[in-house]
C-alpha cells in the first residue's frame, strides 16, 4: 500500500470529529486555480514521490539501499474565520505521519502562505527506510 493511501486512512480517523475533511482528489489545478483553494476545509494529499540511492555496493548484488518518499498535504482555510480547532487539525495532520510504520524517519514539515484571504498550510512528509 502506497504511503499516500496509508496517510489518507490515518487522517480519515483523526479528523473524523472536525469541520475538515480529507480529499481522495489529487491537488490538481482547475482553471489556474489550486483546487485546494477553490474547497477549503479539505486536506488534499499529493502522490508519493519516491528515490532511491545506493548506500553500499556488494559483490553479491545484495546492496544496500536507501528510499526516501515524499508526500505534500495542503489545506486552505479562510484567513479570517479558520475553524476553532484549527491547533488541533495541524497537530492531527504532523502526527499522522507515525501511522507510518517500518521507516528509519518519519517527518512532516509544514510551512504556511496566505493569499488574498486564504491561509493556506503546506505539510512536507519525509519518509526514509534502509533495506
Amino acid at each position: 500500500m502506497a504511503i499516500r493511501d496509508n496517510l489518507k486512512a490515518n487522517l480519515d480517523v483523526s479528523l473524523a470529529t472536525s469541520n475538515v475533511s480529507v480529499s481522495s482528489e489529487l491537488p490538481y489545478e482547475s482553471g489556474g486555480i489550486p483546487l485546494y483553494d477553490k474547497n477549503m476545509k479539505f486536506v488534499y494529499l499529493d502522490e508519493d514521490n519516491i528515490s532511491k540511492t545506493e548506500l553500499i555496493n556488494c559483490l553479491d548484488n545484495n546492496d544496500v539501499i536507501e528510499t526516501e518518499t515524499t508526500v505534500q498535504a495542503f489545506l486552505s482555510v479562510d484567513a479570517k474565520n479558520q475553524p476553532g480547532d484549527i491547533d488541533t487539525i495541524v497537530a492531527n495532520i504532523i502526527n499522522s505521519r507515525n501511522s507510518i510504520t517500518g521507516q528509519v524517519i518519519r517527518e512532516c514539515e509544514m510551512t504556511t502562505e496566505t493569499e488574498a484571504d486564504v491561509l493556506t498550510y503546506t505539510f512536507d512528509y519525509r519518509f526514509v527506510t534502509v533495506n
